[in-house]
């Protein structure tokens, strides 16, 4: 097999989730199966020692300046000159056009939502341009896999795909980073170099109104309100300003000096501010996956995240699960695995347990198993897409 993989920003700096996920499936894809040539295809950008290559696989930067030549252009003129077997992208969105069948990662469909005003231009060009393309383009594929049962459910309705070409497979752990860590001297220079409190609340959230921010300020002021000294609480994806901002709007402002904003974290310091963390709090309204949550507990870290959305299925019962709308008891929350110990114990341990499900190595397996699938199909002429949907 000769399999195209995209991943378009897979080497720039600062990397989120689809590009993370991608890399450790690739890697896995790339130790496990020297039998199958693999060609990367990404933007060029700076962090390309990211990905080495090997003779079972190769890397191709494609010009594009945009989303859309990128992706419509440049990605399916080169899958068709590298003759590969099937192009599998991995960031949501494909191709219109593909001379070879595609096998479609839809993270999920949180862009189909309404988009909330408050995000960045960003994240609403991002939300908008997937809320075009989607619909459109998912039909097509020959196969489309997502991370969460959850949103499989949400991608039949809202896309109306036959759910027998939706194949669920969870995202993985990448074990040896994200574990109980004995590296004090690692992890001193983790605290130095972002100037972390001795025990904190942790929370990764952005600005994204999804992500909740604007609640998860809330409670930790009604906590930080309950307690003579409270915890402080770090905050790597806000700016000051808009948290500032929001406890002046809760006349809250003398709580400023309680919030730490190191800005971005490296990606091989991540697994050391889990480490450092009292607690990690996640009330997101709407995930695909929720990586972090797992991440966190299998560094030993107790989670306090939402009853809704995909986070009950993948956390378990290894969480606190909480009302994300009520600030309440997000704080309440907060106190109860401050204050009581045996429940913060049971936590740390469901949660290590809890993690254990998540594997890149099954993923890679899934994975494999899909494009052998895609491929028998095509073969056999049983293809899941009308012929034309391959022509270019």
């Amino acid at each position: 097999m000769r399999i195209g993989i995209e991943v378009q920003r897979l080497f720039r700096k600062q990397k989120f989730g689809i590009e993370t996920s991608a890399l450790q499936l690739i890697k896995k894809l790339q130790q496990k199966n020297p039998s199958c040539d693999f060609v990367i295809y990404a933007k060029d950008d700076a962090d390309k020692n990211c990905l080495h290559e090997s003779d079972n696989l190769k890397v191709r930067t494609l010009t594009g300046k945009v989303f859309f030549d990128f992706e419509h252009v440049f990605l399916p003129l080169a899958a068709k000159n590298d003759r590969v077997d099937l192009l599998h992208c991995t960031g949501n969105t494909t191709p219109y056009f593909s001379s070879v069948p595609i096998v479609q990662t839809l993270h999920d469909v949180i862009f189909m939502d309404p988009i909330a005003k408050t995000d960045s231009l960003y994240q609403r060009f991002g939300n908008h341009y997937r809320r075009k393309v989607v619909p459109v383009v998912t039909p097509r594929s020959a196969s489309v896999i997502t991370v969460s049962e959850y949103e499989k459910k949400r991608i039949v309705s809202r896309l109306n795909i036959d759910e027998r070409k939706i194949k669920v497979i969870y995202n993985g752990i990448d074990e040896d980073r994200f574990c109980i860590k004995d590296e004090p001297l690692l992890e001193g220079e983790v605290r130095k170099r972002y100037s972390l409190p001795d025990r904190f609340v942790l929370f990764l959230g952005n600005t994204a109104a999804r992500k909740n921010a604007l609640r998860a300020i809330e409670a930790y002021t009604i906590y930080a309100s309950r307690v003579e000294k409270p915890l402080p609480i770090v905050t790597p994806g806000l700016p000051e300003k808009f948290i500032s901002d929001h406890l002046a709007s809760l006349n809250a402002q003398d709580k400023m000096k309680n919030f730490v904003c190191p800005g971005y974290i490296r990606d091989e310091d991540l697994s050391y501010l889990y480490n450092l963390s009292t607690i990690f709090l996640y009330p997101s309204l709407s995930e695909g996956f929720g990586m972090p949550l797992v991440e966190a507990m299998a560094c030993g870290t107790p989670v306090i995240t939402s009853n809704i959305s995909c986070l009950p299925e993948i956390a378990g019962n290894a969480a606190l699960l909480v009302d994300p709308t009520n600030t309440n008891a997000i704080a309440e929350a907060i106190e109860r695995l401050l204050t009581d110990e045996v429940l913060r114990i049971d936590k740390v341990n469901e949660g290590l347990n809890n993690a254990s499900r998540f594997s890149w190595d099954k993923t890679a397996d899934q994975v494999l198993e899909v494009y052998e699938e895609v491929l028998y199909n095509q073969r056999k002429g049983m293809h899941t897409t009308s012929p034309v949907a391959y022509g270019i």
